[in-house]
């Protein structure tokens, strides 16, 4: 017996590097060929994968796949996080980045990535909510540098470049980095400080990389993590980033690390947002975590 009766695949043709055509064939084989009935839709404009992810359960779907990058898999996360549907979603990784499924250790692969939907298995996920904007994200919210990246690497940059665009569009803004004042409330907990970037990190590491933004990460025990970055020139910026990369989190006033179930950013200029590299608008934000909110198809041997 199939392991799903009923899936819903979104594709989104226009993410990554990749031709649309490909995608589709690979994606339409592997149902074929597993058995599988699977309804495949591909998205025209953004709101597409949202829309029909809300509708899925009452369509009959007991599966999403999305094939696609990272602002496609959070639209559709967010669909089934709105509609409460508890749907396991597979992700294929098409897109520039996907930080999400590298994070999950998703293979880039498509073919790869589809076996999981046979092979793998089923692990709820911590899901971070924005109130005040009514939006949802898996990996990571922040406020300041990785925003600033985010809102200047456009679609035509990403298709030309692909990952390097996010390279590129990160050193023009790395020399410009200046703290402002913050105020940072986390559980009711009030600080004022100074910092460039604040973020809010579900999940935040990239498992096959063994690289992470901070030390014990787990997106299944209902906090959230909390980056503080605060240099005040490109030496102290590219000593933070150093630390990061090997894994010094510690030690070094320009990088704090906290946690929190909810936590509010407010900043004097505000400082750009953004959630899963979709650009939003400016501080403050609100950010609050909701525990084993997501069941996501992942590898067997996920911990």
């Amino acid at each position: 017996m199939p392991p799903y009766q009923r899936i819903l695949a979104i594709i989104n043709p226009a993410a990554g590097q990749f031709k649309s055509e490909k995608i589709y064939r690979i994606v339409d084989q592997f149902f074929k060929q597993h058995g599988l009935d699977a309804d495949i839709k591909e998205t025209e404009q953004a709101g597409d994968a949202l829309k029909w992810t809300r509708a899925a359960r009452a369509e009959g779907y007991d599966l999403v796949t999305v094939a696609g990058g990272d602002g496609t898999i959070r639209e559709a996360c967010e669909g089934l996080m709105r509609s409460r549907s508890q749907i396991p979603l597979a992700q294929v990784p098409t897109g520039t980045g996907n930080v999400t499924a590298r994070a999950l250790r998703i293979p880039t692969d498509a073919r790869k990535a589809l076996d999981l939907i046979v092979k793998g298995k089923v692990q709820r996920f911590d899901v971070g909510y924005l109130p005040d904007h009514d939006r949802y994200f898996t990996f990571v919210a922040g406020a300041g540098y990785d925003a600033r990246l985010i809102h200047d690497t456009t679609r035509e940059l990403k298709k030309t470049l692909g990952f390097f665009a996010y390279v590129a569009s990160g050193a023009k803004h790395f020399f410009k980095l200046r703290p402002v004042k913050v105020t940072l409330e986390i559980d009711n907990q009030i600080r004022h400080l100074k910092a460039h970037t604040v973020m809010a990190i579900n999940i935040g590491s990239i498992a096959n990389l063994q690289w992470a933004f901070a030390p014990n990460i787990d997106p299944h025990d209902g906090k959230l993590n909390i980056v503080v970055m605060s240099s005040r020139s490109w030496l102290g910026s590219f000593i933070v980033l150093f630390k990061i990369i090997t894994k010094r989190y510690y030690g070094f006033s320009a990088l704090e690390h906290m946690e929190g179930r909810r936590i509010r950013v407010e900043a004097e200029p505000p400082l750009p947002i953004q959630i899963d590299g979709e650009a939003l608008d400016t501080t403050p934000f609100l950010v609050e975590v909701i525990p084993n909110a997501l069941p996501i198809v992942v590898p067997i041997d996920y911990q």
